[in-house]
């Protein structure tokens, strides 16, 4: 009988136990859901344009896919690093990046190493993604119709694809991602220290900028990639108080013959550092190749052995394009200092 009434005292103590659990379960559920409703109802929606498109969020982003590391520093220094569940490396690595936010982006899960495809995007089921405007085109993840057809809202960075872009594009990104994520503030901060930045470079600007300059990506016997007017990158070389030599170039990016690179005669040759990328050759190599082309022997940045280099990241739309500024400005005063 006693072992009776201690199997049933024993019953009631963890039915009872067990309905606590239920209770506070229960109400921790509501109080989440609760949680979730009340900051729903906060969002005020917001329609943000981009590429080919314009998208209504009602709702911050909880599962983001970044597409290279221009972008995903961008949200890294926003704060949102909590809500990113892959990100692609592309042409730079982690290396390339500021070195205080490189912890964070070491935590990252990376989904490719590349370019990746549309269906390894999906795996990540992304309810948002942000890249370039190449990630949205039939030569990158997919075009951007795909995104829409399967109601992922995306993304690009204005740098690479609105006409005439600037530096002022990439303070309208950062916004535009404050907007989205509902952290303005942390927008507006960042904003604030890159124009402080601006200025300063800004403030020593030669205004004759008559130090010309040929900007070095790749190429092989007959011809070498470099830059046209419409583009960041001509606005970068500006701005450290440069002309570029093929300002006269209509597109974003352009091959042009080694004879045409003698005939304009660059004092300063900025050379695109894929170390760390896909792109075959080293930066080392680069230079070896120019100082070899017996068409360049007499070009006065080859003869005088002005080189400097940038990385890619540097030159893409985000946190780092002071960074190739300063290194640009300071090759530039060197060569006019004498």
């Amino acid at each position: 009988m006693k072992n009776v009434m201690k199997l049933l005292i024993l019953t009631v103590a963890v039915s009872c136990m067990l309905s606590c659990q239920n209770k506070n379960d229960a109400n921790q559920a509501k109080k989440a859901d609760e949680q979730t409703s009340v900051q729903t109802a906060a969002y005020e929606p917001v329609t943000i344009e981009t590429y080919k498109n314009s998208f209504t969020f009602t709702k911050v982003p909880e599962r983001v896919v970044s597409l290279s590391f221009s972008e995903t520093q961008l949200l890294v220094a926003l704060g949102l690093q909590d809500k990113i569940v892959g990100i692609a490396t592309a042409e730079t690595g982690f290396a390339d990046c500021l070195p205080e936010y490189q912890e964070n982006l070491h935590k990252l899960k990376i989904i490719s190493d590349s370019t990746p495809t549309f269906e390894v995007l999906l795996e990540s089921n992304p309810d948002f993604v942000v890249g370039t405007v190449y990630s949205f085109t039939e030569y990158g993840v997919a075009p951007a119709e795909d995104f829409v057809k399967n109601d992922i809202p995306y993304y690009a960075l204005r740098g690479t694809y609105v006409e005439n872009p600037a530096i002022e594009d990439t303070y309208k990104d950062i916004e535009n991602l404050g907007k989205i994520f509902k952290v303005e503030e942390r927008a507006a901060t960042l904003v604030k220290r890159l124009k402080e930045r601006e200025a300063q470079y800004a403030a020593h600007i030669s205004k004759e900028k008559s130090c010309k300059v040929f900007v070095y990506n790749s190429g092989d016997e007959k011809q070498a990639d470099t830059i046209g007017k419409n583009c960041l990158d001509e606005k970068i070389v500006s701005m450290a108080g440069g002309q570029n030599i093929f300002n006269d170039i209509a597109k974003r990016y352009a091959r042009v013959s080694w004879e045409e690179i003698a005939v304009r005669n660059p004092q300063l040759i900025v050379i695109y550092d894929y170390n760390d990328g896909i792109t075959a050759g080293t930066l080392e190599e680069k230079i070896a190749e120019l100082k070899n082309n017996p068409g360049l022997s007499d070009v006065e940045a080859v003869k005088h052995n002005h080189f400097t280099s940038v990385k890619l990241i540097e030159v893409f739309p985000g946190l780092q394009i002071f960074d190739a500024i300063e290194k640009i400005q300071t090759a530039i005063e060197g060569i006019t200092a004498h």
